[in-house]
C-alpha cells in the first residue's frame, strides 16, 4: 500500500480538514477526526454557530465530486465559547481525546478583529501564547475568509497585513509552526508568498473561497447567500495554477492548498501541483465523516493502481506540464494536430447533425447529404472533434500526447 506520510508536516496522511462547521468545538471536531485526516484546524471563536451550505446541482454531484459550494440560509446562533480561557480548555480537552497521531492545528484570531479595530494585535498574541501552552500543534492565521483580500487599497494593504501579522504571532511564539492561510481572491497568491519569507511562516494555504452571487431565477426561492464563500470543483485548477506557479517561481514553504476538493481527483490535482497537502472544508461540512474518510481511501487506492509508492513521488508529479519545455510542447501540438487532420469521419457512425460545421473556421468540413466529410482545408485545430455527439470524428488524444511528451524526452 501507498506510504501516506507527510515528511515535511510529520502527518499520517495529506489531509487537512480545514476551519469549518466540521471542526467548531471539541465536539464537532473529535467527531471529524473519526475520518483519520493527517490534521484539523479547530475553527477560532466568535464565528457562530449553525448556518448551512448550498450545494448545486445536489448531494449526489457533492459526492461524485462535481459541485460547487456556498453558503446557505440557515439558523445561526452564539458560539458557546466565548473566551480565550474557555477555548485553550477546549484545545486541552481535544489534546486529551484525539489520536496521537493527528496533528491538532488552531485558528488565532478574525479578519473582523482587524476591520473592527482596537487592539487585536495584543489580543492576537495573547491567544497564540495561551494556545501553545494548552498544547496546540501549530497556529493558523486564517486570511482567506471571502472579502479580506477584496479590501486591500480599501481598508489595508493585504500584501502588508498578511505578513506584519505573521511576523507577530512568530515573534510571540517562536517555536510554534505557523500556518498561514492565503486568499487567491482579487490577489496575487505569489506576492502574498513573497512577502511571508522571512516573517516566520512555516507553511501557506492557498485557498479558493470567492465572494459569489449565485441565485436562481425565482430569486425570492434562492437558497445561497450573497457573498458568502463560493467554491467547487470549477476552483481547483485555478489553485493548482497558484500553487505551480508558486513552486516554478521558487517558493519553497510547505503547502497545504485547498478549493473544490470534492473527491480524490481534485485532492491528488493540487497535490501533483506542487502542494504536500490540502485542504478539506466543504466536503467535511457537507459531506460529512464517511465523505473525507472516503476521500482519504480513494486517494491511497488511485496511487497504488497508478505506481506512486508514496508522497514525495506524487507531490509536484505534473509541474512538468505547467513549465514545459517548448521542443516537447511544439511536438506534442504537431502530433495531435496531425491527427486531427489525417483522421477521416466515420461515415457508420456520423448522423449528420451538422455540429461539426458549425464550428469549423475553415470551411474544411461539409455535409454530403446527411454525412460530414472534410476537406483539404482542414488545419487540425480539433474544434469539430470536440463537439461531435456519436464520435464519428475521434482520435485517442491521450496516447498521442502521452507518446509525444516521451518521445521529446529521449
Amino acid at each position: 500500500m501507498a506510504d501516506m506520510h507527510v515528511e515535511k508536516f510529520g502527518m499520517i496522511n495529506p489531509f487537512v480538514i480545514a476551519s469549518s462547521p466540521a471542526t467548531q468545538g471539541a465536539r464537532n471536531l473529535l467527531k471529524s477526526s473519526a475520518s483519520r485526516p493527517g490534521a484539523l484546524v479547530l475553527r477560532n471563536f466568535g464565528h457562530g454557530s449553525g448556518g448551512g451550505s448550498f450545494i448545486y446541482p445536489d448531494a449526489n454531484a457533492m459526492y461524485r465530486g462535481n459541485a460547487f459550494h456556498s453558503h446557505a440560509v440557515g439558523t445561526q446562533v452564539p458560539d458557546d465559547i466565548s473566551t480565550l480561557e474557555q477555548y485553550a480548555q477546549e484545545v486541552r480537552d481535544i489534546k486529551k481525546e484525539l489520536d496521537s497521531d493527528i496533528k491538532l492545528w488552531v485558528s488565532v484570531g478574525h479578519y473582523s478583529d482587524i476591520v473592527k479595530g482596537g487592539d487585536w494585535e495584543k489580543n492576537w498574541c495573547s491567544q497564540a501564547k495561551e494556545l501553545a501552552l494548552a498544547g496546540a500543534d501549530a497556529l493558523e492565521l486564517h486570511f482567506n475568509t471571502p472579502g479580506v483580500a477584496v479590501a486591500k487599497d480599501r481598508t489595508f494593504d493585504y500584501y502588508h497585513l498578511v505578513s506584519y501579522a505573521c511576523r507577530l504571532i512568530h515573534q510571540a511564539v517562536p517555536d510554534m509552526p505557523i500556518m498561514v492561510k492565503l486568499a487567491i481572491e482579487d490577489c496575487d497568491a505569489l506576492t502574498t508568498m513573497r512577502g511571508l519569507t522571512d516573517a516566520g511562516a512555516f507553511a501557506v494555504g492557498p485557498t479558493a473561497r470567492w465572494k459569489g452571487f449565485y441565485f436562481d431565477l425565482d430569486w425570492k426561492s434562492t437558497q445561497a447567500r450573497p457573498g458568502s464563500g463560493y467554491g467547487g470543483t470549477q476552483a481547483t485548477p485555478i489553485v493548482c495554477y497558484n500553487v505551480a506557479e508558486a513552486r516554478s517561481k521558487g517558493i519553497t514553504f510547505p503547502m497545504y492548498a485547498g478549493g473544490g476538493v470534492f473527491s480524490a481527483k481534485q485532492a491528488l490535482q493540487i497535490l501533483m501541483a506542487g502542494s504536500e497537502c490540502v485542504q478539506v472544508g466543504a466536503l467535511a461540512c457537507s459531506g460529512g465523516v464517511g465523505a473525507v474518510r472516503r476521500l482519504i481511501a480513494d486517494t491511497e487506492k488511485w496511487m497504488d493502481e497508478n505506481g506512486y509508492k508514496d508522497m514525495r513521488s506524487l507531490t509536484g508529479a505534473a509541474l512538468p506540464l505547467f513549465s514545459m519545455d517548448k521542443k516537447t510542447t511544439d511536438l506534442r501540438t504537431k502530433r495531435l494536430g496531425d491527427a486531427y487532420k489525417g483522421t477521416p469521419v466515420d461515415a457508420g457512425k456520423c448522423i449528420g447533425c451538422g455540429r461539426c460545421v458549425d464550428v469549423c473556421w475553415h470551411d474544411a468540413i461539409h455535409l454530403e447529404g446527411k454525412k460530414a466529410v472534410k476537406g483539404e482545408k482542414c488545419i487540425g485545430c480539433g474544434y469539430c472533434y470536440g463537439v461531435c455527439p456519436t464520435g464519428a470524428l475521434h482520435v485517442d488524444a491521450p496516447s498521442i500526447l502521452k507518446a509525444a511528451y516521451d518521445e521529446a524526452q529521449r
